[in-house]
């Protein structure tokens, strides 16, 4: 219990928000049985190769089999959504090819973007070290595209950075976002299998 408490405090610390909620599962454990602070950890690495566009970190959290599938929204398209091997994650942030990720939740217009450009639109688009919760298995992030990553990923663990809508005096401006992380425990390792971005749409 002491192990969590400290896990807890030292992840408020590292997202540096004013108000730090950490929501867990109702058993404080994960995917397998497994306890939820190693998970976080893992999350937490993810954050920070991906705050500095480190390819060969990112790389060697990523499942080394499955890779890790990149979703532009909260539903995760088995079809369009891409996947990115280990090698090809290592090369993210130089990979200089335009691809196809998908479309535009709302407007239905094609994502094509380098990674680089992928990474600033549907990744890193907010400070995540700011994020008003973390919640492991439980998406705060609720908005009009249906949320399947639970049922796409029944065998894994969800991390979510969640930063809550502004407001402009009493009126709220709709502007929230999610980063989700999903890991699968392979060994006595956690690794990435998927990168979803969720964010309010009209």
């Amino acid at each position: 219990m002491l192990y969590g408490m400290v896990s807890v405090i030292a992840l408020c610390s590292f997202v540096i928000a004013a108000s730090c909620t950490t929501r867990l599962p109702d058993n404080r454990t994960v995917s397998g049985n497994h306890s939820w602070e190693g998970v976080i950890t893992v999350a937490n690495e993810v954050l920070i190769a991906l705050e500095q566009q480190n390819g060969k970190q990112l790389a060697s959290l990523v499942h080394p089999k499955k890779g890790v599938r990149f979703s532009p929204s909260a539903y995760v398209d088995l079809k369009l959504d891409l996947i990115f091997s280990r090698d090809q994650i290592e090369r993210f942030w130089t990979d200089r090819k335009t691809y196809l990720w998908g479309y535009e939740d709302g407007t239905g217009e094609p994502i094509k973007l380098t990674p680089a450009h992928y990474w600033r639109k549907y990744i890193l688009t907010r400070n995540f070290r700011k994020a008003a919760s973390i919640n492991v298995n439980n998406d705060q992030a609720a908005g009009n595209t249906t949320n399947n990553a639970a049922k796409v990923y029944p065998a894994a663990t969800r991390v979510e950075f969640y930063i809550k809508s502004s407001k402009h005096g009493s009126v709220e401006q709709f502007d929230w976002v999610a980063l989700r992380l999903v890991f699968e425990h392979v060994g006595d390792s956690w690794f990435l299998v998927g990168l979803i971005y969720d964010q309010w749409t009209v």
